[in-house]
């Protein structure tokens, strides 16, 4: 409504018209208040207002709103993870080490071996039943056990007994009790 308020007068100073736009995305239960307020206010303004209502289809409105909230906790995953403990060095400073230490890097063989661990992990996981794969992956992409309810829409303890079950699984095929993270929850 500001930038609205602000053009209206500045177009029609300059002799061009000023008209607006509303899209209804489906997905906000207030969504046909929004668009009688804005027809309101454009009315009351003078200025032509365009709205469209975007229909997706059955089922694809909680698509919209997964996306989104998967780009949300994209971000804040991001700034919890961005360059945690690092130091800040003066480029003119004398003191600091000119060179800096390279970082030790496991050898042919032990990338090798990550790997094939890597490998057997991701056809171990492949073979979970949906509702397991579904939480150990996103367990494994560092989601917290309420991120991981709130994102499938299951309860916390769905969560943490899918979790206990594809864990045990994958343990047993794998034959090693180091193939997954410790749980941190």
């Amino acid at each position: 409504m500001v930038l609205l308020d602000a053009l209206t007068p500045l177009a029609r100073g300059c002799g061009n018209a000023v008209s607006a736009v509303h899209v209804d995305h489906g997905i906000s239960p207030h969504a046909d208040r929004w668009a009688r307020f804005c027809a309101e206010q454009c009315e009351a303004r003078g200025v032509a207002l365009l709205a469209h209502r975007l229909v997706l289809g059955p089922g694809r409105s909680a698509n919209l709103e997964a996306i989104a909230r998967n780009v949300a906790y994209n971000r804040i995953r991001s700034q919890r993870t961005a360059k945690r403990g690092a130091e800040t060095v003066d480029i003119n400073d004398r003191n600091a080490a000119s060179e800096p230490v390279a970082p030790t890097e496991p050898d042919y063989a032990q990338r090798e071996e990550a790997a094939l661990r890597s490998r057997l992990l991701h056809d171990a996981i492949a073979e979970l039943p949906q509702g397991s794969r579904e939480c150990i992956q996103l367990w494994l992409n560092d989601f917290k056990y309420d991120e991981i309810a709130r994102f499938l829409g299951i309860t916390l303890d769905a969560v943490k007994s899918r979790l206990r079950d594809a864990k045990k699984i994958l343990r047993a095929r794998l034959g090693d009790s180091n193939a997954l993270p410790e749980d941190e929850e």
